[in-house]
């Protein structure tokens, strides 16, 4: 083989190298514990998405997603509303449901702060503190929390999510919301 053959499948080489490096394609494979683990790719944003089982908005309840293998990351807590029919924005600001979330690592220290979804603080929906923040789509519907926004998370590290609802409100029947993490990602301006 010729020396600049030679060149030309070191470079080849050097390049496959680094598109894999960031690429990742292993991290669904370190990936273990409840939710179900997605790679939409580097070109995506978000990129990773972990979603877990949809919680009752109607009834009472306490929810524990026990995982790890996470990748080295800023994540972001999102609840995605899902509803028979769709909801408006005027509806989804007036819920009376309390929904607690609290993101612990194997350490015992919080990596999201306890949060509170209370509507009914209206005025202060959309300031940094306890409140949820309703963003999304009419199609998807989401609620976000200034403190459980984008958190670092470890590769090497276990967690726990324990959601809790807290209080239920009555109308709300046939309504839920799914946990998920979502972070990684090139943004694109």
């Amino acid at each position: 083989m010729s020396t600049s053959a030679r060149r030309i499948l070191l470079i080849l080489a050097v390049i496959g190298v680094g598109l894999l490096a960031i690429c990742e394609p292993w991290a669904k494979f370190l990936y273990h514990g409840d939710g179900t683990f997605s790679d939409l790719t580097v070109l995506n944003h978000p990129r990773y998405l972990i979603r877990f089982n949809e919680i009752p908005m109607f009834q009472t309840g306490s929810y524990q997603y026990h995982f790890g293998g996470l990748p080295h990351e800023q994540m972001t807590l999102a609840l995605h509303v899902k509803a028979k029919t769709p909801l408006r924005d005027g509806e989804l600001k007036s819920l009376h449901t309390v929904i607690e979330a609290v993101l612990v690592d194997s350490h015992g220290t919080d990596v999201c702060k306890p949060a509170r979804l209370r509507s009914r603080t209206l005025p202060a929906l959309n300031q940094p503190d306890s409140v949820w923040v309703l963003s999304g789509t009419a199609q998807d519907p989401v609620f976000w929390n200034w403190q459980c926004h984008n958190f670092e998370v470890r590769t090497r590290e276990s967690y726990e999510l324990t959601m809790r609802v807290t209080q239920a409100d009555a109308n709300d029947d046939e309504l839920f919301v799914t946990p998920t993490l979502e972070g990684g990602g090139i943004e694109f301006p």
